[in-house]
């Protein structure tokens, strides 16, 4: 194994450390992403790569039955204790535990990066009924709202109150949506002709939360977690503090804004 599959292997293994955390933190799609990525008709949901939960949650709201896959034991524990209602299995993108055409719909929600494309993507469509939708999203702060882009400069440069160039990171998440539009197209296309044409689409929300939690919510991404702990710590409550000083006057949570970068694609 090279130096660089080490090192998604470590990353992607790195969540259940803070599965805890990351079920409280982790902010879940915008409520119009899930709509648009699962069709009102779908009855059986797989959410998979589930993590702690936080998509199943909307997920079993809407439909009458979600099935969640999900590799690591301390995630799916969390899983499992915030939706008991949930049947949640042990398994991968490459190896899901169901048999063939047993779901309407799949959806992954900021996982993708980890799979091993050819094969999941072959695994997805043998559970998939034939007119079924694979959805896929990634969800995040939305940095083109300019106080985030200027929280996350002052993060890089280390200084309070400076900016630096706060327009790099609306560019970025635009570069980043496009990259990961097109890298889905070419592993979607890897499988053979099994789906259609890939949609996509962007949805937009706000959340309330402290400054704490949002700065908490750094150390639940994989290049956080494996920082020397120092470094982890310092950088967290770095993010608390620049945060508190964008606190309205009297208030105790910020506004927060997100977007969902979402795909859709139906099964042949």
């Amino acid at each position: 194994m090279g130096a660089e599959d080490e090192t998604h292997r470590l990353r992607a293994g790195s969540f259940g450390t803070v599965a805890e955390e990351y079920g409280r933190l982790r902010p879940a799609p915008c409520d119009e992403a899930v709509e648009w990525l699962v069709p009102k008709d779908r009855r059986t949901v797989l959410d998979l790569a589930a993590g702690a939960g936080t998509l199943t949650a909307l997920l079993a709201e809407r439909v009458p039955e979600v099935v969640a896959v999900e590799p690591d034991d301390r995630m799916r524990a969390v899983l499992a204790a915030r939706r008991p209602d949930v049947r949640a299995l042990r398994g991968t993108a490459e190896s899901i535990p169901l048999t063939d055409g047993r779901v309407d719909a799949v959806v992954v929600s900021s996982a993708w990066h980890w799979f091993d494309a050819p094969r999941a993507v072959t695994e997805i469509a043998r559970v998939l009924r034939p007119g079924g939708t694979l959805g896929v999203v990634w969800n995040g702060m939305d940095s083109s709202v300019p106080w985030v882009a200027e929280w996350q400069a002052g993060m890089r440069s280390g200084r309070p109150g400076n900016s630096g160039n706060s327009d790099a990171r609306p560019q970025e998440q635009g570069r980043r949506f496009v990259a990961r539009g097109e890298r889905l197209r070419e592993d979607i296309a890897s499988g053979g002709p099994l789906f259609g044409e890939v949609e996509q689409a962007t949805f937009s929300c706000v959340r309330s939360a402290t400054p704490a939690d949002v700065a908490a919510l750094l150390g639940t991404y994989s290049r956080v977690i494996l920082l020397p702990e120092e470094e982890r710590r310092q950088l967290i409550a770095q993010a608390e503090e620049l945060l508190r000083e964008r606190l309205p006057e009297g208030e105790e949570t910020l506004r927060v804004p997100f977007r969902s970068l979402c795909w859709r694609v139906t099964r042949l």
